[in-house]
């Protein structure tokens, strides 16, 4: 009686599919990121103290109008203190303010 071995063949590691990664939600008190504003420095400003001049709509208009005038631009963020009394002690986060709230004059 003849035994035949099977034989198997081996072709290298196979590909395991793996489950995609779970992400942690994220914390309660983070928030997103509030939108750049982007304002052009007037052109007789000394550079010692940073002074807003015109607001522009985006980047890429700042960075046109840089160009053309030789100024530099700003890119500002806006940010307001809000008292938070959730926990046992009191916090103080910042809030994200966006172009359209109303600002206190």
């Amino acid at each position: 009686m003849a035994t035949e071995a099977a034989t198997v063949e081996t072709r290298g590691p196979q590909p395991v599919a793996q489950k995609p990664a779970r992400r942690r939600p994220a914390p309660a008190d983070t928030q997103s990121e509030p939108p750049l504003r982007y304002f052009l420095a007037p052109k007789d400003g000394d550079g010692a103290t940073p002074s807003l001049g015109r607001e522009v709509s985006n980047e890429n208009e700042a960075l046109i109008e840089s160009l053309k005038s030789g100024a530099s631009y700003f890119a500002v963020s806006e940010y307001r203190a809000v008292p938070d009394m959730t926990g046992k002690a009191p916090k103080i986060r910042k809030e994200a303010m966006r172009k359209t709230e109303t600002r206190d004059k």
